[in-house]
């Protein structure tokens, strides 16, 4: 089962493609051996959006902040907290992220973090993960 946001994705791609409903259940199950995209698993999604940008379908998404409002954290930087807390902790585990960001500096996510606290959060992760690496 994939998350909506990926099925979202394809009904995008359909529709700027001006794929009928036809055409788009063929694709589907020339592509992914499927009928309905509500069946995909991920590597039918994957070989589904390999052909469709093969059929000339661009994804507007990452163009745009969708969600990033100026003076929030970038999402390399989201990116980068997420790599150095996995590497600090070993686990990818958000509440406890969240904790430690709420302890830290008064933010309950990493969500909330404004790109002076997000500076400020790499810089004290880095140094974590080094006095970790040298005990």
């Amino acid at each position: 089962m994939l998350y909506p946001g990926k099925l979202g994705l394809l009904h995008v791609a359909k529709k700027q493609l001006g794929l009928d409903d036809g055409d788009w259940r063929d694709l589907l199950e020339e592509v992914a051996g499927c009928r309905s995209s509500s069946e995909l698993d991920l590597e039918g999604f994957e070989a589904m959006m390999r052909c469709l940008k093969q059929l000339g379908f661009e994804s507007t998404y990452a163009a745009g902040p969708y969600g990033r409002r100026e003076g929030m954290a970038t999402p390399d930087q989201v990116r980068l907290i997420h790599r150095l807390w996995r590497e600090y902790t070993g686990a990818d585990d958000i509440k406890a992220l969240d904790h430690w960001l709420e302890n830290s500096f008064g933010i309950t996510s990493l969500r909330f973090a404004n790109t002076d606290t997000t500076s400020k959060a790499i810089t004290a992760l880095k140094a974590m993960v080094a006095r970790k690496q040298t005990s």
